[in-house]
């Protein structure tokens, strides 16, 4: 039976579905009631805040970031591990189900993660318990069910047509959820930490609306030049429609006006409460974003961005926020999704290296690494385990750069001389025969005391 099947056609009454040492709740029929660690006044808020501008903004940034990363499936651990490219597994990543795309389902869930804190997903199996479908389920319609010995007893799905709660087994469901240390059962919503802020944007938002639909907005003010001189009200009326017909538009605009009688122009100025909107609205865009670990630049508040530091905002987005959420949510799939699957151990891990933001924080990471290589303290097949590379033969060994030397004292010690025996010396030179020898350029000179003649003796 296919999930939409379950949704449809099971109404049968449970009273109690999964155990019968639930606890009930005033929101739900059962289940662990999420409600302190969301939103009191249930969806009303999330539907409101929701939409703001600065929170659309701040979310849907990060789920276009997050959406786009691959996701790799990789068999086996450390130098060993291959990438698979075929399997269960691998399929179903690629086809989610027959309405959804991967990229619609990880968009989805990372939206889902910035609103409540929290995303589900319902595995469908075949006959054989192979999963063949995902499907996304609405946080607020999930109830985790405790159990005292297992951890989980299962989940109930209220539908959104109604009827009674569809429990699920804890091996159908996968929960991906940012931890709350006072709830390990309840996720920590960022959108809760936001809510003053947000709510108090869109407050702003709406008394500003609210000023310009019913309040009075002018942009001067045509006075008489004295104190003691006033416009009767016909003069009001023809002065008035006289300038709305000579000076607006775009035809009208930088004409001098001439007029009958002696007045005054006076401009209205912004007051401090405009001025302290516009700030206002700035400080509740920063505090969302401060929230979600989005520098604010990053959704076009401009006032101290420029092209070199937003560059660098990208990476303290992806370093500090965007990258170690990914993990956590590979690592729910690995333990949660793919234990599914029988066979051997298969692990998830998301690519970062087509994020640019990345790649010169890679380089350095190389450059560092290089360094270690280069003294010592890591060798080749160490830096290639860490790639997930084999290693090779010559990899073990320290390949020290023979171009450098110790700071005090040689690199290598000198040779010692040899000990010379005087009277081996004498005898050796005795032995030399100089009187037969020929020589090239003539006769031999002795220093001056003698030459060799063509009878090999001196004078």
């Amino acid at each position: 039976m296919s999930f939409l099947d379950r949704i449809r056609e099971r109404r049968q009454r449970l009273a109690n579905p999964v155990a019968s040492d639930l606890a009930q709740t005033d929101r739900f029929g059962w289940g662990h009631d999420p409600i302190p660690w969301t939103f009191e006044d249930g969806n009303s808020f999330v539907d409101r805040v929701a939409t703001a501008d600065d929170v659309y903004a701040v979310i849907n940034l990060r789920a276009r970031l997050m959406s786009g990363l691959k996701l790799d499936i990789y068999r086996g651990r450390g130098t060993s591990r291959k990438v698979v490219e075929s399997g269960p597994a691998y399929e179903l990543l690629q086809h989610v189900n027959p309405f959804w795309t991967p990229l619609r389902l990880f968009r989805q869930d990372e939206l889902a993660m910035g609103l409540w804190g929290q995303s589900f997903w319902a595995v469908e199996k075949d006959r054989e318990g192979v999963p063949r479908e995902i499907w996304w389920l609405k946080p607020t319609r999930v109830v985790p069910v405790p159990d005292a010995r297992n951890y989980l007893k299962g989940f109930l799905y209220y539908p959104a047509s109604g009827g009674q709660p569809i429990p699920f087994a804890p091996d159908e469901i996968v929960w991906f959820r940012y931890p709350n240390p006072m709830d390990e059962f309840a996720p920590l919503s960022p959108l809760v930490a936001a809510r003053r802020a947000a709510e108090t944007g869109a407050n702003m938002l709406e008394s500003n609306r609210q000023l310009f639909a019913r309040g009075l907005m002018v942009g001067g003010f045509v006075v008489p030049a004295g104190d003691k001189v006033s416009f009767t009200k016909e003069q009001a009326d023809d002065l008035e429609s006289f300038l709305e017909r000579r000076f607006t538009g775009s035809k009208g605009a930088h004409r001098w006006a001439v007029l009958r009688f002696d007045a005054g122009f006076k401009e209205a100025q912004v007051s401090p409460k405009d001025a302290e909107f516009v700030n206002g609205m700035n400080m509740t865009l920063r505090r969302v974003c401060n929230v979600y670990g989005v520098p604010s630049p990053l959704v076009n508040d401009l006032e101290y961005a420029t092209l070199a530091n937003v560059n660098e905002l990208h990476k303290i987005l992806w370093a500090n926020s965007l990258k170690p959420d990914a993990q956590l949510r590979a690592s729910e799939i690995t333990e949660q999704f793919l234990t599914m699957f029988p066979g051997r151990t298969l692990h998830a891990e998301f690519d970062f290296s087509q994020v640019d933001a990345l790649h010169e924080s890679a380089t350095a990471a190389w450059d560092r690494e290089r360094q270690q290589i280069e003294v010592g303290s890591l060798t080749i097949n160490e830096w290639r385990e860490k790639q997930g590379l084999p290693p090779v033969p010559w990899g073990d060994s320290w390949w020290a750069p023979v171009n450098k030397g110790a700071v005090n004292g040689p690199t290598t010690p000198a040779p010692a001389s040899p000990e010379v025996d005087e009277q081996e010396a004498a005898g050796a030179l005795a032995k030399l025969d100089l009187w037969h020898l020929d020589f090239k350029h003539g006769p031999l000179t002795l220093n001056g005391h003698g030459k060799i003649n063509g009878h090999g003796r001196t004078h």
